[in-house]
């Protein structure tokens, strides 16, 4: 009882004596609490009648819980990426609900994209405002990134750990090996992870390959002053490496290692569980080729010029059976899709849609049972067309394409994709249309307890029986409408928060450019403002370019689809932020030790 009294009272004179100090770890725990507590209380939902959608993720976790892999093979099995499903397994094994795990990560990625700018700003209350601008941003609360049960709700706190990490490292690049090590080891492993969410997660990688070469750069170069091009390449043959040195540029290979190693284990994976090497047999392995084949086919009418839904027309596969025997094989089944099926109801099938239906049509044929025979079928059928493309049987549309598996555009498509881009710029920029809403959660009795038991979680509160009537509506929770009052606050200081960035980015455009004492400084946070503005750009383009094929629909579509965006935003405007705090007479008196 005296040694309770004792360290009580030490507590107290330790407080007295430095209030800032304990007010500080106050303040981090409260946030931190709050927001753990606001992901646990969410009312999450799930609609397990998406096939290919959420209850797939579902159905993954619970075959890889069962050692199963991801289950059976079918047209399902390896059409998505596994990450999403590994992250539900995760929470399940260490006895996490769903919404705790989520909460932490958030936490996790806040916290270490905070913690990277701690060699720029000594000022714990200034790091404490940066990590509450990313904890609480609006795009975690809003449904499609935070409520649905799906794989985007993990592509924020990814992004914002993969961009962490980078900047981490580059701002260590010449420290002491034992803190270059953690950032370098934390990078090679949210990078695997954030390529295997989604099928498009492509717009990162030039940022980090660029961002590598210039850390490397860096560490080989770390000892010359006033470096130029030619005396960087006098200086390169004089140069030898410390041992320090060379463990530094292997890890900055180490992100690309562990990603190679990641496929190759996933592809081994795949191969002895059905059969072939592929990671995804939807936009990879012989699929993948036919779907690039089908896209670029000039069908022989005036489709392509009328109508730009329409990635594949029916005649377009009619004209494809007419040059691959195999693939005639299933005709009668790629009829049943237009006259039998609910794809479609005798019209053309707009978007990727029709590559979903495709692969069921094969199913129906009794293909995708067995992924040998299936992905020989289309070996066969992708060697034929490629043969009729040769002979000019077939000939190609006149269009530009990014990507393999994604739809062309002709040059008078470009304005419309400009403004998808303007869209989903005004949606990561302003919060535009962020809401949590009272979302139900649907599917069948068994299917749900299923995820429960997965996830963690109880869905009792706002699961709907779709085979009985129930007219009582879900009323939005304490939860929803506090997060609701947070996305308000952001959007409210927008135009402050705007203000505020445009003055940083002057600062350090003009310190880059005149400043003596501190220009290493502000050409770094110049050189990541740059380099995460033109990954943003690459992330626009590529879903604009997507998703501008349903211009009625791009309010919608860019609202949903443009969520990964908004962390490469926040890092932008926290850089200049950074910036502004970099010029010598603030930073004297905001980076002292309070």
């Amino acid at each position: 009882m005296q040694q309770l009294v004792t360290r009580s009272k030490e507590l107290k004179e330790a407080v007295l004596k430095y209030p800032s100090k304990y007010l500080f770890i106050l303040c981090l725990l409260g946030l931190t609490l709050f927001r753990l507590i606001l992901s646990a209380k969410t009312a999450y939902y799930v609609n397990l009648f998406a096939g290919y959608d959420d209850q797939l993720f579902i159905d993954f976790g619970n075959e890889l819980l069962q050692g199963h892999w991801l289950g059976d093979y079918s047209t399902r099995a390896l059409s998505k990426g596994i990450s999403y499903s590994l992250f539900m397994v995760l929470g399940n094994k260490v006895h996490l609900s769903y919404g705790i795990l989520l909460g932490l990560f958030n936490i996790l990625a806040s916290g270490v994209s905070t913690f990277a700018l701690r060699p720029l700003i000594k000022n714990r209350w200034l790091l404490i405002v940066i990590y509450s601008f990313f904890l609480y941003s609006p795009i975690t609360f809003t449904g499609e990134y935070s409520t649905r049960i799906y794989r985007n709700t993990i592509v924020v706190p990814t992004v914002l750990l993969v961009i962490g990490c980078l900047i981490g490292l580059y701002f260590r690049r010449n420290g002491k090996l034992k803190t270059f090590i953690p950032w370098s080891i934390g990078l090679g492993f949210i990078f695997p992870f954030y390529w295997y969410i989604r099928e498009d997660s492509l717009w990162l990688l030039p940022l980090l390959l660029v961002g590598l070469i210039i850390i490397a750069g860096g560490v080989i170069f770390e000892n010359a002053q006033d470096l130029t091009f030619r005396k960087s390449l006098a200086s390169l043959k004089k140069t030898a490496m410390s041992r320090t040195q060379l463990v530094k540029l292997f890890l900055c290979i180490l992100p690309f290692l562990l990603l190679f190693t990641t496929h190759v284990v996933l592809k081994n994976t795949n191969e002895a569980r059905y059969g072939i090497a592929v990671v995804n047999d939807r936009t990879g392995g012989a699929f993948g080729q036919v779907s690039k084949q089908l896209i670029r086919m000039d069908d022989g009418t005036d489709l392509n010029e009328t109508n730009s839904k329409i990635w594949v027309s029916h005649k377009a596969l009619e004209k494809a059976e007419a040059v691959s025997p195999t693939l005639r094989t299933i005709s009668t089944k790629i009829d049943w899709i237009y006259h039998g099926s609910t794809w479609s109801h005798g019209e053309d099938i707009a978007g990727d849609i029709i590559f979903w239906a495709l692969r069921e049509a094969a199913a129906h044929a009794g293909y995708y049972t067995d992924a040998q025979k299936t992905e020989a079928f289309w070996q066969k059928v992708n060697k034929e067309l490629a043969n009729a493309y040769k002979t000019k049987q077939l000939t190609k549309k006149k269009e530009i394409y990014l990507a393999a598996t994604g739809d062309g555009k002709r040059i008078k498509d470009l304005p419309l994709v400009g403004e998808f881009m303007k869209s989903g710029w005004s949606y990561n920029v302003f919060y535009k249309g962020y809401q949590q809403s009272n979302d139900p959660t649907v599917g069948p009795q068994g299917e749900l307890e299923k995820a429960e038991t997965l996830l963690l979680h109880s869905f009792a509160n706002n699961w709907r029986d779709s085979s009985k009537p129930n007219p009582k509506p879900i009323e939005l929770t304490t939860t929803a409408k506090i997060a609701n009052t947070i996305i308000k606050l952001y959007q409210k200081l927008v135009p402050l928060w705007l203000i505020i960035f445009s003055i940083g980015f002057l600062l350090i455009l003009f310190g880059s450019i005149f400043s003596k004492s501190n220009s290493s400084t502000f050409r770094s946070l110049l050189l990541l403002i740059v380099g995460l503005s033109l990954s943003y750009v690459i992330f626009l383009i590529g879903v604009s370019w997507f998703c501008s094929w349903n211009p009625e629909r791009r309010e919608l579509f860019m609202l949903v689809y443009t969520g990964g965006g908004v962390p490469v935003i926040q890092w932008i405007e926290v850089l200049a932020l950074v910036g502004i705090f970099q010029l010598p007479q603030i930073a004297n008196k905001v980076n002292k030790k309070s």
